[in-house]
């Protein structure tokens, strides 16, 4: 009888994995959609669309991105989660990914269960900008100053930003402050102004220029390297071991779909990221590629759930 039950199991994922083999070979057969969760117009969604019209080449099938931006990205994620699990229709998400369900988010889907990650696309480093009135230029002074002349302020357009703040001070036992702002125009303002002196914003062009202008400073890069556009910039995560708060932009589909396929939609979008001209636009936004495999995407969303799980608990962060 046990051989029974061992044979009959061993027909099942043989017919599963032949099953999903085939739909890897035929695939696409219709329009594939890439869910952007954010409006159109802005980097990610300029980077998807050039993406989207090399696969449509490659795949001899229209791809189309769809904007379902809202509810800190949860609209458009939920798009894939409720899809038919056949690679047609495929997301975009970020770190909110992983922290949504965290912060008591009432999800519409199960991060686990209905989504599998399909591969980490680019990374993006965040960095503490400071008025030039701060006496702190490096890592190890602005974290000196916290502890001298606390409480310094910082301001934040993100929940995801100020969670990477409090992991920072609770591991240098510093009491930097959030402000909250609505977005990073106005926090941008205002730090320029010196009506605040420090803020957490990605490392992009658009904000260097104002580095480079001498209006602003950058102290460092939240993460555990410096920036690939600010190489000479000092990494917090090089002073503070363990440290990081970089961000990064993953592919996911509706789980369920067959792992054959997750992994030829892996092997299609790294080749596309590695044509000269998507890897220019890459590098231009200040994001790097890095087209892991699903299995090391997946690894590194329970690490970041596991990771972030405890900073969450300790600052009663929530969102609707």
């Amino acid at each position: 009888m046990r051989s029974f039950f061992r044979f009959s199991s061993w027909v099942l994922m043989a017919c599963c994995w032949s099953w999903g083999s085939a739909m890897a070979a035929d695939f696409p057969t219709k329009t594939v959609r890439l869910v952007v969760p954010f409006p159109p117009g802005g980097a990610t969604d300029a980077l998807a669309r050039l993406m989207a019209e090399k696969l449509s080449d490659k795949w001899k099938q229209p791809v189309i991105v769809e904007n379902k931006p809202g509810a800190n990205t949860a609209i458009g994620t939920d798009v894939v989660a409720k899809s038919a699990p056949d690679g047609h229709v495929l997301g975009i998400v970020t770190g909110s990914h992983v922290t949504n369900p965290l912060l008591g988010a009432k999800l519409p889907y199960d991060t686990l269960k209905d989504l599998t990650g399909v591969m980490m696309l680019t990374r993006f480093h965040m960095g503490i900008y400071a008025h030039p009135s701060v006496p702190a230029n490096t890592p190890a002074e602005l974290i000196e100053l916290a502890k001298q002349k606390p409480p310094l302020a910082y301001a934040a357009a993100t929940t995801q930003s100020y969670l990477g703040m409090s992991l920072l001070n609770m591991m240098t036992k510093t009491s930097m402050e959030y402000v909250a702002y609505k977005g990073s125009a106005q926090a941008i303002n205002d730090v320029l102004g010196g009506h605040i002196k420090l803020m957490i914003d990605p490392v992009l062009h658009s904000t260097l220029q104002h580095v480079q202008a001498g209006k602003l400073k950058l102290i460092g890069t939240l993460s555990t390297k410096p920036a690939d556009l600010t190489p000479n910039t000092p990494a917090f995560g090089r002073l503070v071991s363990g440290y990081d708060f970089s961000g990064v932009f993953g592919l996911v589909a509706r789980g369920g779909t067959p792992s054959a396929l997750v992994r030829q939609i892996r092997n299609d979008f790294a080749s596309v990221m590695q044509m000269p001209e998507v890897a220019e636009r890459i590098r231009s936004i200040g994001q790097e590629a890095i087209t892991s495999t699903p299995e090391e995407y997946n690894a590194y969303i329970l690490d970041e759930m596991k990771k972030w799980a405890p900073v969450v608990q300790a600052t009663g962060a929530k969102i609707d």
